[in-house]
């Protein structure tokens, strides 16, 4: 995304996604990084051509960046059809728009608004999300974290054959036998090595046992 965005028209040509069918979908949704410093929010909206750069910081013309993007994304899609003969998304005009948001009040936030920013649009799609609020007080923010680590960490490893601490199936050698306990509700398994368990705090088998994960207040509250 940031290639497209700001590279040269050599980056931008090698960023080609020769396996992608962009008449297959119906939008995308991306972030781009400013100087490796800030996170902005990017939307193609490919049903109603329009184009949102989003920019969790107050101050930004966002209308004009996303006509620019509009711009380099039309002679992205134009560079795959001249190199690669891909007429997909090639003569979509892209419409700058405009999404109303909370802004950040500090200067390390701009991740989780980007990222709740793209829950809420594929939550939304194929609608246009007509305004992203999100909670900006300290308190907000460390929620938000904490609830968007728990549901990565529990869709992205599998259950019955890795570590979902490490994701590996055994520890690094010389770790020793492998001792494996299993959540009693989401059933992952983990090496209790992993856990930092002794083996005095290894529940037996017929004593029911909960990850963290499972055993966090926000779990505990939807039971």
């Amino acid at each position: 995304m940031g290639l497209i965005l700001h590279g040269t028209r050599e980056q931008m040509a090698r960023q080609g996604l020769t396996n992608v069918t962009f008449n297959d979908y119906d939008g995308a949704i991306g972030f781009v990084n400013i100087k490796n410093l800030h996170w902005k929010f990017v939307y193609l909206h490919a049903l109603t051509s329009h184009i949102f750069v989003v920019d969790p910081l107050e101050g930004t013309n966002e209308v004009e960046d996303s006509r620019k993007a509009g711009h380099r994304f039309g002679q992205y899609f134009k560079m795959r059809r001249n190199r690669l003969g891909k007429e997909d998304w090639v003569n979509i005009k892209w419409k700058p728009g405009k999404i109303t948001h909370t802004f950040q009040k500090d200067s390390t936030s701009c991740g989780v608004f980007v990222m709740q920013m793209a829950k809420m649009t594929v939550m939304e799609f194929p609608k246009m999300p007509q305004c992203f609020h999100i909670d900006t007080s300290k308190e907000g923010l460390k929620n938000e974290r904490k609830v968007m680590a728990e549901e990565i960490l529990m869709a992205s490893v599998s259950k019955d054959d890795f570590c979902a601490f490490c994701g590996n199936k055994d520890r690094p050698k010389p770790a020793g036998d492998d001792v494996w306990i299993q959540c009693g509700t989401c059933t992952r398994w983990f090496h209790t090595h992993c856990l930092g368990m002794t083996a005095a705090q290894i529940p037996n088998k017929n004593t029911p046992w909960d990850c963290v994960l499972c055993n966090s207040p926000s779990k505990r509250g939807c039971r």
